[in-house]
């Protein structure tokens, strides 16, 4: 059993590194997202190439105890940091990140230390000061990474279930809202998490050898690993274009007009919000915004000028709709219209959702039969024939 988890690991290790030198290194695939799933990459390949290498010893240098540099406390930082690019909310947990990271370099530093001492004296530091502290130490480290990736690992559960809340209300772009395969990928790290758990539970309660954590530990870091792989080719960069924004927004800076105030005088102003409501919908069906793909509510406020939290409250209270299906609607609309035309027979249906504010089928198919409750293509079909029969 041992024999084939290492066997995989370090093949898994050979395609890990791969995906590091492409995210790190590739201007195709570059973001400040996709280096920070690089470095993750990178630092569990570190972990894995000691766990597995067939040696304990370097010209009698022992390698335990900060021989080499500790990286655990990158896990749950990289990761985190990761996700909230993805969501657009690093900027929110800047003090967080900063605090760990300085940690988790401070923890490398202990090698340094280490290395030092044995090159002056050729004593490491256990011998200094003590093998009982040094492996306390080592342990905490240890520990306070655990706590730290169930910290991290809940903030994100949080983190992506807002982001869908906040897209669902702001923005109008179906694909957005594709976010199954991050779910995955958080999922995917939940075994690792638990069976890491568990092992240092052993540890903790001082069991013998029985069933190996560890190895199974890295069998379920091998299927990270692949499924990272697979999903790196079919993603780019999944959420591109929403950190700007949402980042405006966590900042204070969503809008600079001067907002009107949510007051008794604005509930009961039915008249003023008629007319609001009025222009907005005349806005919307002469000048034709949301065949702008990414519109979102903070662009569609600069182009009404009316500032985004009033218009937050007129789509959401007043019309009683999500941003996303008050856009939408008009999308399909539009799109109806052109599938009904004889004179766009011969246009194909991805044709004519690029054209009314889509970017992708699957995302068209959805909302266009979720209003109608046809697919596009019946829905044109029994058009020309109707037109036919009139």
């Amino acid at each position: 059993m041992e024999d084939f988890i290492s066997t995989l690991v370090w093949a898994a290790i050979i395609q890990g590194l791969f995906l590091v030198l492409l995210y790190l290194f590739s201007k195709k695939h570059q973001s400040f997202a996709n280096r920070l799933l690089g470095l993750f990459l990178l630092v569990i390949i570190y972990e894995g190439t000691l766990q597995f290498m067939p040696f304990d010893y370097i010209f009698g240098y022992s390698l335990f105890y900060f021989a080499l540099p500790e990286v655990k406390l990158f896990y749950p930082i990289l990761f985190f940091h990761y996700i909230l690019e993805k969501v657009g909310r690093s900027k929110f947990y800047w003090k967080f990140l900063k605090i760990h990271y300085l940690l988790a370099f401070a923890v490398m530093g202990i090698t340094l230390i280490n290395v030092g001492l044995y090159l002056a004296n050729n004593q490491k530091i256990e011998e200094y000061f003590g093998m009982s502290l040094v492996s306390s130490l080592f342990m905490a480290q240890q520990y306070y990474a655990f706590i730290l990736i169930i910290i991290c690992y809940v903030l994100t559960l949080l983190e992506i279930k807002r982001y869908k809340v906040i897209v669902h209300k702001e923005y109008s772009d179906y694909a957005m809202l594709n976010i199954n395969w991050l779910w995955r990928f958080v999922l995917t790290i939940l075994p690792i998490i638990l069976l890491w758990g568990a092992e240092l539970i052993r540890i903790i309660l001082g069991a013998g050898s029985g069933f190996d954590f560890e190895l199974v530990t890295w069998g379920a870091v091998v299927v990270l690993i692949y499924f990272i792989s697979y999903q790196a080719f079919r993603h780019k960069n999944l959420f591109e274009g929403i950190e700007d924004d949402l980042d405006k927004r966590e900042n204070g800076s969503w809008i600079k007009e001067k907002k009107r105030p949510y007051s008794n005088d604005y509930i009961f102003s039915e008249e003023k919000d008629a007319e609001l409501i009025q222009f907005i919908k005349s806005y919307m069906e002469k000048e034709e915004p949301y065949l702008n793909a990414s519109l979102s509510m903070f662009q569609l406020s600069r182009l009404l000028k009316i500032p985004e939290r009033e218009l937050s409250l007129l789509i959401n209270h007043k019309l009683n709709k999500h941003f996303f299906d008050f856009i939408n609607e008009y999308r399909i609309k539009k799109a109806m219209l052109l599938l009904s035309k004889p004179e766009n027979r011969n246009k194909t249906v991805l044709e004519i959702l690029y054209r009314v504010g889509f970017n992708s089928k699957s995302s068209f198919n959805t909302v266009f039969k979720k209003i109608t409750g046809q697919t596009p293509s019946q829905y044109r079909k029994n058009s020309l024939v109707e037109a036919k029969t009139n």
